[in-house]
């Protein structure tokens, strides 16, 4: 049971991380510097797109995990 807590836990943890991300991105909207995305632009938007991804994978494996549970 501990173990289903903890992924829990995690997939929780991975979830919030993804929302304070998008949240973070969606505030920026007085853009400055109309130039066009530089390196550290790009750089954030490949971590956002990982935590997104992590986030959505942790939820949709502590999802399958709490189904596979219910049939044990």
């Amino acid at each position: 049971m501990s173990r289903t807590s903890n992924l829990t836990d995690r997939a929780s943890h991975a979830v919030q991380v993804g929302i304070y991300a998008v949240i973070a991105w969606l505030r920026a909207d007085d853009v400055t510097d109309d130039r066009g995305s530089d390196s550290s632009e790009k750089a954030f938007m490949v971590i956002l797109a990982i935590a997104l991804g992590g986030a959505v994978t942790a939820g949709a494996v502590a999802f399958v995990t709490g189904k596979i549970a219910l049939f044990q």
